[in-house]
């Protein structure tokens, strides 16, 4: 059944999706129909209209605010909400009032109390609410899973995750800076957190830091995103941050794994990109999603990394689900061509086309969601659960951040959004 949708949401990442969207549409005709497009900057909507028609054949009319999508527009049924993360609970609650399901971007949140309040109104209303987490969803990252879930590496004793980039430059339209944000470790790290929770499990405790280290970002100069490009012209020469932009945790996994985390956003040099399983018998390392790139599996003490024959045939049984097979060209894949460059590939729309269609799917009532909103509350927990140990200069329990009777750092957020603390 085709699903009339609403985008709100007209900057770089709505862009982006548009462009998803025409993925999805390639392998899926007829999944669903552009309906309206969403923006307060009104003349950002009408410039992704005439993209729409260009990509879509289609021009879609243009509102302001989604109440007044809905006044102008029959039959709205989904929303993909990909706008400032403080504006995703309003957002949230308007639709799934008016009866519509929601695939919203993430972070699901600036805060864990904003994330319930969203939870809660998905459930009062009877709708589905996803939050679109691509990085799991990369077939290299499945067959890693696989990997772990059969034994392969052993008992898994400790996971290590290190991302150093950024500098002094600023990204996008730099609201990621602010708390009220939820700040830039939230924005970048909920990727993150989603994945060691996805290759390790459940994490009950938690003890790290975080730091401010650079109060202003600079955008002249600095490196813009794909799909923002268009405006750029507007983002100012530089913009004062308040928001910690560096984190280093230690991790402790129900299973008695123990992780490692940094994320330095203002680490200056070339940087650093690790994600690493260490096991009881070998090590998978992750090169990356979205590139296409294959695991580096290591057998015992070996130095020498499987080919990726050898990596297949550790995992007999793995195969991709039906649809991720279709985009990426094979039931078994170790690796895979055409994967584009990084953001804005072929590899990352086909992740975004795949949320969507996900969602579609589950309105059907042919499968469930993924990646639901408690899953995207709790990632976002795990990483206010850093900022509240920094806080408090104590290990917390992530059951205490992720219930929301330990919001200390996030209070003030909360007060920003209208929230009761």
């Amino acid at each position: 059944m085709s699903r009339r949708l609403v985008l709100v949401g007209c900057g770089g990442m709505g862009r982006r999706h548009l462009r998803a969207y025409r993925t999805l549409l390639d392998y899926e005709p007829g999944r669903f129909e552009l309906a309206a497009l969403v923006d307060p900057a009104i003349e950002r909507a009408e410039f992704v209209a005439g993209e729409a028609e260009d990509l879509l054949g289609v021009r879609p009319p243009c509102f302001a605010t989604l109440e007044m999508a809905l006044e102008s527009t029959d039959d709205l049924q989904v929303a993909d909400v990909v706008t400032v993360a403080s504006a995703h609970l309003p957002i949230v609650r308007t639709a799934t009032e008016a009866g519509m399901h929601v695939l919203c971007e993430k972070p699901m949140a600036p805060t864990v109390l904003a994330c319930k309040e969203m939870l809660a109104a998905s459930v009062r209303h009877g709708r589905l609410l996803s939050i679109a987490e691509n990085y799991r969803r990369d077939p290299v990252a499945r067959l890693m899973r696989a990997l772990i879930d059969a034994s392969v590496i052993g008992d898994v004793r400790s996971l290590l995750d290190y991302s150093l980039s950024g500098g002094r430059s600023a990204i996008a339209g730099g609201w990621q800076y602010k708390r009220s944000q939820g700040g830039p470790l939230l924005e970048m790290g909920v990727h993150n957190a989603d994945l060691q929770m996805y290759m390790g499990g459940s994490i009950e405790y938690v003890y790290g830091q975080v730091r401010l280290r650079e109060p202003q970002r600079d955008f002249r100069g600095a490196h813009v995103k794909p799909f923002h490009e268009h405006y750029s012209e507007t983002y100012p020469d530089s913009q004062e941050a308040d928001a910690p932009d560096v984190l280093m945790a230690t991790l402790e996994y129900a299973s008695g794994a123990v992780g490692q985390w940094v994320c330095d956003m203002a680490a200056q040099g070339p940087g650093l990109q690790r994600f690493s399983v260490v096991g009881s018998s070998g090590q998978i390392d992750l090169p990356g999603v979205r590139s296409g790139r294959p695991l580096g599996v290591f057998l015992g003490t070996s130095p020498e990394p499987c080919t990726d024959d050898e990596v297949l045939a550790l995992v007999p049984d793995f195969r991709l689900d039906d649809r991720t097979a279709k985009f990426f060209g094979g039931e078994r894949l170790a690796t895979y061509g055409d994967a584009g460059e990084g953001v804005g590939g072929s590899a990352d729309l086909k992740l975004i086309a795949m949320e969507l269609a996900e969602l579609l799917d589950a309105i059907d009532g042919e499968g469930v969601l993924e990646v639901d909103a408690a899953t995207g509350l709790t990632a976002v927990a795990l990483v206010m659960a850093v900022h509240e140990s920094s806080e408090s200069r104590q290990v917390v329990q992530l059951s205490d951040v992720r219930d929301g009777s330990l919001s200390v750092f996030q209070d003030a957020a909360n007060r920003d959004l209208g929230l009761e603390v």
